[in-house]
């Protein structure tokens, strides 16, 4: 069984305390590694420059196709789409009269036909940050569960049901407010006969008795009761014994039972399909890459792999390529069914 710590820390607590509890994603490694930074500008951020050197058709091209190197694979995500908010930043400190027009021309390059909703997150995410810049004194007066239920009311309040994507990987101090809860958790992570629904019951009961059910309705409605859920062992080991329409409905019919409304399990059943899709399409290339690895070697196996990449991802090939370089293949990571 996995450490429980691993999945069920308090490691996004703190970055939320000690950072301000902004968003300010950081942009210098591919999407599938990176996570949530500080609010400090990047050294190459930090002087600013009146105009670019280079002609700015130049340069839109040049930051087009960096932005679809580092995203493109994930583009569709909401998550990522939030990560272009600090490239976004950066600019503006580099370039403050062209940042905005640069990065805007560059997104439409790369992006054409996702330009304008990344744009309206990222102004979601302004109106957020002005909020915790309004409220981050007493933000950081009130006790950790109530501060944690407030950000995520206005997390909700502005992204809807997006919010949950957004900060899928931040864990919530309610998976780690007491010894009772830990051990309910661990207890159920190993309960591995046990109906889904009943798994999903006695995590939310559990959660109703130590924290409130008007708290632990907010934690429900933020994604963190659902994180929890989906983070079990039983949970996943159930859910993949069945067929993917059977695995979809169970999933479907859980997140019904945690709390989460219609609009938001329909929403996120279709994000669950993306992901699936992703995931096949990685099996079948992972499976030609062993392939070509147990029939060719030198530069005719690179060849061949460069080739593999690019019928399997088409402009993310290079994103792949750099991920394989360091030793990162994102296809053999742990599957977890409602999470990733």
């Amino acid at each position: 069984m996995k450490p429980l710590n691993s999945v069920l820390a308090l490691g996004a607590l703190a970055l939320v305390i000690a950072g301000g509890f902004h968003y300010w994603p950081e942009s210098s490694e591919p999407a599938a590694m990176q996570a949530p930074n500080s609010s400090t500008p990047s050294r190459a951020a930090a002087t600013p420059t009146t105009e670019p050197t280079q002609s700015g058709d130049q340069r839109v091209v040049e930051l087009a196709v960096k932005y679809l190197e580092l995203y493109g694979d994930t583009i569709t995500e909401p998550a990522t789409q939030a990560r272009l908010y600090n490239e976004r930043r950066n600019l503006l400190a580099r370039y403050p009269d062209s940042g905005d027009e640069l990065f805007q021309s560059a997104i439409t390059t790369a992006f054409p036909e996702l330009a304008d909703s990344i744009f309206a997150l990222l102004a979601k995410l302004d109106l957020y940050n002005r909020w915790l810049d309004n409220h981050e004194l007493r933000l950081q007066g009130l006790p950790d569960l109530e501060r944690y239920a407030e950000l995520w009311q206005q997390r909700e309040a502005i992204f809807g049901p997006l919010a949950s994507q957004i900060w899928a990987e931040e864990q919530n101090p309610v998976e780690a407010k007491s010894d009772q809860f830990q051990q309910t958790l661990a207890r159920l992570d190993q309960a591995n006969q046990m109906p889904l629904t009943e798994l999903a019951h006695q995590l939310q009961t559990t959660a109703d008795e130590l924290y409130g059910a008007d708290l632990a309705r907010q934690l429900a409605g933020s994604g963190a009761t659902g994180h929890a859920l989906f983070s079990m062992d039983s949970v996943q080991q159930q859910l993949a014994s069945l067929p993917a329409d059977k695995r979809q409905q169970a999933i479907n019919a859980l997140r019904r039972q945690i709390g989460y409304s219609e609009e938001t399990v329909r929403q996120l059943a279709e994000e669950d399909q993306r992901r699936e899709e992703k995931w096949q399409k990685g099996k079948a290339y992972m499976a030609e890459r062993r392939a070509l690895e147990n029939r060719l070697n030198g530069d005719q196996l690179e060849a061949a792999l460069t080739d593999l990449r690019q019928e399997h991802f088409g402009f993310s090939a290079p994103t792949i390529e750099r991920e394989e370089d360091e030793g990162f293949f994102r296809f053999e990571r742990e599957r977890r069914y409602g999470l990733n």
